[in-house]
């Protein structure tokens, strides 16, 4: 069955074929595509030969013209419902409400109703005044009438760097005459004056303008603050048969030499960290590079704003980094200093153990009964081993606190954690360091077990 819903387009095509005067043929290659679609509904016939084609009515095409301009074309379409009494209503409602109404996150129906109403609102400003509002979308919708007209969202211009027409050699600026410009002659007066312009342009904007370092092939250095940028220059060129090396005008040329196309490019350096970005500005058939020197500028400025940005963030990490050594250096040096009062007062107290014990002892021989011929080696026992332990008792010393001057840097190696001793900004290497011995031993020095001499852990820390 064919499809008989058409557009105006097609029904005038139609038309035209039942009961125009002049035959639609393939000549009409405009109406090519609206003739086929015709067919494929079985409205027309397309016949000919030789690649051309006149278009002719079918009987159906014939009733479904006939049918189609019989029906009354439609009345006037009903008009949706005007959103002006409700753009009247809010106004009236914000101008009793002090200038702001509030409506609380309302349904998906209301809140495009109040955008119907906002755009109508629009379209006709109140007098003196404009609106505006907040959540369109989703959220409280705030609806605010300020007085003045609506303010404008327009782009600042960019700021346009003048190029002098002609400036002697004596005028240009220094960095500009002192540049080394890959060009050919005739372009080099005007690149010096590009170069002056864009001195004196980075200058007004407090940037500073240098000649770049002996061996850079850039012609100019534009710094922002801790941020250089080179500049380069470069000239176009094309490929032109070589005649020089023909000896007939009938020889075949196959050399190839290359002659400048006078055409100037200024190219940043190409650099990963804004990989990505626009580097190169130059002539082109719409413009020449002097137009394209403000959209240079803008690309330096980002690039400073980004770089700076990126210092702020790894300044702040190693601030951070900074302080997690210090706080890892102040418990390594609380750390080894706890087990070095522990270790003394071990010691102190085995001592004092030790000298008691032996008074005891001591005590205990005296009270024995010992025969007349041992008594007076009992007694020279019991003198020596008295002496002994007032030798080794530290409670006639006074025992105070142990003197943390005996701690070297080198003791904190088992307490950082891996963290280096003398700055924050590496780690010590994993390697079998001083011997001395780690309590408890860690996992990673589980293989050394059975060995005479423990080594330092090899992971650079102790698993406690």
């Amino acid at each position: 069955m064919a499809r008989t819903k058409l557009n105006e387009r097609q029904l005038d095509v139609l038309r035209r074929v039942c009961h125009g005067q002049t035959p639609i043929t393939s000549d009409d290659s405009g109406l090519a595509a609206t003739v086929y679609a015709l067919r494929n509904r079985g409205l027309v016939t397309t016949s000919g030969a030789d690649g051309r084609w006149s278009a002719a009515p079918t009987e159906a095409g014939l009733q479904h013209l006939a049918h189609t301009d019989a029906t009354p074309a439609p009345g006037p379409s009903v008009p949706a419902p005007s959103a002006a009494p409700e753009a009247a209503e809010l106004i009236t409602r914000l101008q009793q409400s002090g200038g702001t109404l509030h409506i609380t996150n309302p349904t998906p129906t209301e809140r495009a109703r109040w955008r119907r109403v906002l755009h109508s609102v629009r379209a006709d400003h109140p007098d003196g005044h404009h609106l505006q509002h907040t959540g369109r979308d989703k959220g409280d919708l705030v609806i605010t009438l300020r007085s003045g007209p609506p303010p404008r969202r327009s782009t600042p211009p960019e700021e346009a760097v003048p190029v002098p027409d002609d400036l002697s050699l004596e005028r240009l600026h220094p960095a500009a005459v002192a540049a080394h410009i890959p060009a050919c002659p005739e372009c080099q007066p005007r690149a010096r004056r590009i170069l002056h312009a864009l001195c004196h342009a980075a200058e007004s904007k407090n940037y500073t303008a240098n000649t770049p370092e002996s061996g850079s092939a850039a012609s100019l250095v534009i710094t922002i603050g801790d941020s250089s940028f080179p500049l380069s220059f470069h000239e176009g060129s094309y490929e032109v048969p070589d005649l020089s090396g023909a000896k007939y005008a009938w020889q075949r040329v196959t050399a190839r030499t290359t002659r400048p196309s006078h055409e100037l490019e200024l190219s940043l350096a190409h650099t990963y960290a804004h990989r990505g970005r626009r580097s190169h500005w130059g002539d082109r058939q719409r413009w020449r590079l002097e137009d394209k020197l403000p959209a240079l500028f803008r690309e330096i400025a980002h690039r400073a704003h980004t770089e700076y940005e990126r210092r702020q963030v790894q300044q702040r990490k190693e601030e951070e980094t900074r302080q997690h050594w210090l706080t890892a250096m102040r418990q390594a040096r609380t750390a080894l200093l706890e087990e070095h009062r522990l270790k003394a007062l071990r010691t102190q107290v085995r001592a004092w153990r030790e000298a008691t014990a032996i008074r005891a002892y001591c005590d205990a021989i005296e009270d024995h009964h010992v025969t007349l011929g041992a008594a007076e080696a009992a007694t020279a026992w019991t003198t020596w081993a008295r002496a002994y332990a007032d030798r080794i008792d530290p409670l006639p010393r006074n025992p105070g606190l142990p003197d943390p001057a005996t701690i070297t840097p080198e003791d904190l190696r088992p307490y950082l954690r891996g963290w280096a001793r003398t700055s924050p900004s590496g780690h010590d290497s994993v390697r079998y360091g001083p011997r001395v011995t780690v309590e408890p031993v860690c996992r990673q020095s589980s293989l050394l077990r059975g060995r005479a001499e423990r080594r330092f852990c090899p992971a650079g820390w102790c698993c406690r």
